[in-house]
């Protein structure tokens, strides 16, 4: 069973497509609840990379459809440099903080490092799966997964290459149970693989990521793992920038993530989208920093 040896971590103090400024203070937050420490006990060798450093420029929402794309683009060159880097150093990166719309730099470091092509399974309530014209928010942060397959504005699409980061079909939603509309119809005619909660349940967790690892094998060998942590019930923690019902237990989840480390594939993770506002105690980071220990430490 494969284990994490190195591991780096990477902050991301910065909300570029959010309204929801507790965002912003999640990687300290988890930091404050010793989350460093927690890993140093199950995991070989952990370096604190600290956080990224991004010149942003003006904020701007002028279209209602497509909100602050320059500040989505600064900081996702920024998070492909250090992911790039980290990766190159050999560590697992660990990203903590910040919100789903830099994943198109994440993406971007690792297939740097590593070559494509690349895997992902994406936890998450949402799908993050609309364009400009579908989404009823206009936030980044709710299309990155259609961008990163090449679909949108090719000012996102082609941010750092003509082709797409990611094949349709090697990307996996896991948890989902909040689509919008036109959002479903989208991934309905797509090649992305769709796995329920209820579906989840059915199977039991250790069997569905099973069949997902099963299946990513036969074409990638690296598989970034992107955690929003809507992806947990709302009884499990309470700090949700968008909470949705019927999410998965910390049981499910760390069993899920436990056997995709377990497969050898796993080449980084993200643990995003945190509301520090909803924990003035800092008792839902402690939950967090818990769940990150239980599931290096199987």
């Amino acid at each position: 069973m494969a284990t994490i040896k190195k591991l780096g971590i990477i902050g991301d103090p910065i909300w570029v497509g959010w309204e929801c400024e507790g965002i912003a203070a999640s990687a300290v937050a988890f930091r404050r609840a010793g989350l460093v420490e927690a890993v140093r006990g199950v995991v070989d060798e952990v370096v604190d990379f600290g956080d990224i450093d991004v010149d942003l420029p003006p904020y701007d929402d002028s279209n209602p459809n497509l909100r602050n794309p320059e500040q989505v683009k600064a900081a996702s060159r920024v998070i492909a440099d250090t992911v790039e880097q980290v990766v190159g150093d050999g560590y697992v990166p660990l990203i903590i903080g910040g919100e789903d719309s830099v994943m198109l730099g994440i993406l971007e470091g690792f297939r740097r490092a590593l070559g494509p092509p690349i895997g992902q399974v994406f936890m998450d309530a949402h799908g993050d799966f609309n364009l400009p014209e579908t989404s009823p928010s206009g936030l980044i942060g709710g299309m990155e997964n259609a961008i990163l397959v090449g679909r949108g504005p090719e000012e996102l699409t082609k941010l750092f290459r003509d082709e797409p980061q990611l094949a349709e079909e090697n990307v996996t939603l896991y948890g989902t149970r909040d689509l919008d509309g036109q959002e479903q119809i989208a991934l309905d005619n797509s090649k992305v693989r769709v796995w329920t909660a209820d579906r989840i349940r059915q199977a039991g967790p250790a069997a569905a990521m099973g069949e997902i690892v099963a299946d990513l094998r036969s074409r990638v060998e690296n598989v970034y793992l992107h955690i929003d942590l809507d992806i947990l019930d709302a009884s499990e923690m309470s700090a949700h920038v968008q909470p949705v019902p019927d999410g998965l237990t910390s049981d499910e989840f760390v069993t899920s993530v436990r056997e995709l480390i377990a497969s050898g594939l796993l080449a980084g993770l993200a643990v995003m989208v945190f509301d520090t506002a909803k924990d003035p105690t800092g008792s839902e980071a402690k939950k967090v920093v818990k769940l990150i220990a239980d599931f290096l430490g199987a």
